[in-house]
């Protein structure tokens, strides 16, 4: 059985908040240096289709993204300044902000409130649906979305290069054995490769 190899330019390992914005930020840029060059405005050449991949082992972009968080919203105003207009999933902004000392039966309001506790003006959002959105506008720019692609090992030249990204073979029990549905994980080879699956992910032993 011959293992698959994809040929890409960019490879971002994890579909989270801060790799899918690293993706669109990329596609972005290309596009705006390739519209220069051809308008005359920008001297130099054309970098042509890049293509770039974010890999995501659950089924869904977001899926393992479950918590809600309060977002400071200047990230995603550099990233997509017409967020709310474009219908970004915000579920309420933070109007009140209370720092309480709890005991046995009360909770009982500080006077102040610490300025890192300080939310007003920021936006109570669910991760896994703005996550969900994010993918949704990388694909929208051309970026390549590969659910169900856990990355399982890195890919090395002779120089101890990284090359890319070996995805995990599917079809395999609980015990290690192959099923009748194997399939060998695909070789995604790239000129950069991006890990950004977070402090606990499951690369996290093997890496760091």
């Amino acid at each position: 059985m011959e293992r698959e190899s994809l040929e890409m330019d960019v490879v971002f390992v994890g579909a989270g908040p801060a790799n899918l914005s690293g993706a669109l930020h990329l596609a972005r840029l290309i596009s705006e240096h390739n519209s220069a060059i051809g308008s005359g405005q920008r001297a130099g050449k054309s970098l042509g289709k890049i293509q770039i991949a974010v890999i995501e082992k659950s089924a869904s972009v977001g899926a393992h993204i479950l918590s809600g968080a309060v977002m400071d919203p200047r990230g995603l105003a550099e990233l997509i300044p017409d967020f709310i207009e474009q219908g970004a999933p915000l579920e309420s902004p933070v109007t009140e902000d209370y720092f309480l000392y709890l005991t046995k039966r009360r909770a009982i309001r500080s006077p102040i409130t610490p300025p890192p506790l300080k939310n007003h003006g920021y936006y109570i959002v669910s991760l896994n649906r703005l996550t969900a959105w994010l993918g949704e506008k990388c694909e929208e720019a051309g970026v390549n979305i590969f659910p169900e692609f856990p990355g399982a090992d890195l890919l090395y030249d002779q120089n101890d290069q990284v090359t890319g990204v070996r995805t995990g073979d599917l079809g395999i029990d609980k015990v290690g054995k192959r099923k009748v549905n194997f399939e060998l994980g695909v070789d995604l080879c790239s000129k950069d490769t991006v890990y950004g699956e977070g402090f606990c992910g499951s690369w996290r032993n093997n890496f760091i």
